[in-house]
């Protein structure tokens, strides 16, 4: 079956009435799984235990379960019992973990399928999809493109239709990028809104649990099974909604938002799209109201992001040595088996982000880098809540460009890029991660045939809210906008 333009609930009706059995859709998946191998956007493929757990709901779907017995793949930095977990890294090529992440608890609890643990940029670092251990997985619509990251693998699946939804995490903006650069739904909840336990972090104070879905309705159904508060997880929260009972009741009047700065940096057709969006609102009742913010905060968002997720990110993996965690390369003594490992396991990437951080966590260097990093992401919250002050959705643009070439990404040095002028443009769902707001990616527009999506945000635990706003857009821009079609076309 191909998902690409099927919902949940139309697969879970085929279930029910035995139109196709849960061992026939997983093996069809397993399939086309199978196919697809060679673009890498798979580390491990679960068969022996896809197929077991389809066998076990023969004839036993629940009626009142959406997801059961619906397949799936799930980032490869979700810890999964008894299945290789990675997180894209060389030196985690040997890590089978001995327990569950809560949200894989949860969707074995819904009797959901996993059919995989997908690739990513290594420990979440990249942002492109070039960087896992077991290679690049490139755009599937143009395979000169990049996928983005760091939540490739899941993304590529979802956009292919292999899978109706994958799992992915969000540090800056690995859900919500990639969903544009492949026109699909991507959707980041409130920070803490799905307990984190169990995923192997990148930067705790940013990273949070998501989703890639073919539309919005689907992600109602996936809040509903995932969103609890996690004793093992102190960052947890309770945020729960009726989602399903409420999806489509959104608000007669809108006030959406979007930023001055930033719209003035738009060009071209994509900037007449942007201005059609508003005044298709208009005109339906809701206002559109131009925002300032500070533009040397917006400038800021891309080094502050750098300072405070390449510290957490070296602490957080500090245990990536070789002796406590992943292979051992050979040494004299321990300092040398350490150093040994991490040159040999370590991309250039990691290596590089892990130096900065260091740098930064020496004792002479915390006030005037990292905590410097974190007054001013103070000063950045602080900005986007005055902000909704005057709107209840704020619109950004994903990105502005449809995914850049293979080329071009190995041409541009990342880092360097980020302290060029209006480089915050490329950074800007960056904002969702530092004040932990719920932000969602929707396909909109396409530009040379590529797709290139739109981006709502609203108040933190307001995920309801911008969930029935983007199914919203998501109707405006069916019928009025034009979208890249499906792969056979």
């Amino acid at each position: 079956m191909d998902f690409k333009n099927t919902t949940l609930k139309e697969i879970h009706n085929k279930l029910v009435n035995k139109e196709i059995t849960p061992l026939e859709l997983v093996k069809q998946t397993l399939e086309v799984s199978k196919k697809e191998l060679n673009s890498n956007f798979l580390i491990t493929l679960c068969e022996n235990e896809a197929l077991k757990s389809a066998q076990e709901l023969e004839d036993k779907v629940d009626i009142n379960n959406i997801l059961s017995a619906i397949p799936f793949i799930h980032k490869d930095n979700i810890s999964t019992k008894g299945i290789l977990t990675t997180a894209g890294s060389k030196i985690l090529s040997n890590y089978i973990p001995s327990f569950d992440a809560t949200i894989a608890t949860k969707f074995k609890d819904a009797k959901s399928i996993l059919i995989g643990k997908a690739a990513l940029d290594e420990l979440s670092m990249g942002g492109t999809g070039l960087f896992s251990f077991n290679g690049e997985v490139r755009n599937p619509y143009d395979n000169e493109r990049i996928v983005g990251g760091s939540s490739s693998g899941s993304a590529y699946a979802v956009a292919k239709g292999i899978v109706p939804f994958a799992t992915g995490g969000d540090t800056g903006d690995s859900i919500r990028k990639p969903a544009s650069f492949n026109g699909i739904v991507g959707f980041k909840p409130t920070y803490g809104s799905i307990s984190r336990y169990g995923a192997i972090p990148y930067a705790p104070s940013l990273d949070h649990l998501g989703f890639f879905t073919n539309n919005v309705e689907d992600l109602a159904y996936l809040c509903e099974a995932t969103y609890e508060k996690d004793i093992k997880d102190f960052t947890s929260i309770e945020n729960n909604h009726e989602f399903i009972k409420n999806i489509n009741s959104v608000d007669k009047k809108i006030k959406f938002g979007y930023i001055k700065q930033v719209d003035d940096i738009i060009e071209g057709q994509l900037a007449k799209e942007y201005k059609k969006m508003y005044g298709i609102l208009k005109n339906e009742g809701h206002e559109v109201v131009e925002l300032d913010f500070n533009e040397d905060l917006l400038k800021a968002i891309p080094a502050t992001y750098m300072m405070i997720s390449f510290a957490e990110g070296v602490s957080s993996n500090y245990n990536l040595d070789g002796i406590k965690y992943g292979i051992r390369a050979n040494g004299k003594d321990y300092k040398e088996i350490i150093k040994n490992s991490r040159t040999q396991a370590f991309g250039e990437t990691v290596k590089r982000r892990f130096i900065i951080g260091s740098y930064q966590l020496k004792s002479e260097n915390q006030e005037l880098l990292l905590a410097k990093s974190k007054k001013v992401r103070r000063l950045i919250v602080e900005e986007i809540e005055r902000l909704y002050q005057k709107v209840d959705i704020l619109i950004l643009p994903p990105t502005i460009k449809p995914a850049p070439t293979v080329k071009e990404v190995y041409g541009v040095d990342i880092e360097q890029q980020k302290n060029e002028n209006n480089s915050f443009i490329d950074d800007l769902l960056i904002l969702a991660n530092f004040n932990g707001m719920p932000s969602i990616t929707i396909p909109f527009v396409k530009e040379d045939n590529m797709p290139i999506g739109i981006n709502l945000n609203a108040k933190p635990k307001e995920d309801l809210k911008v969930l029935q706003a983007a199914k919203y857009l998501e109707q405006i821009i069916n019928d009025n906008f034009r979208q890249v079609g499906d792969f056979n076309e």
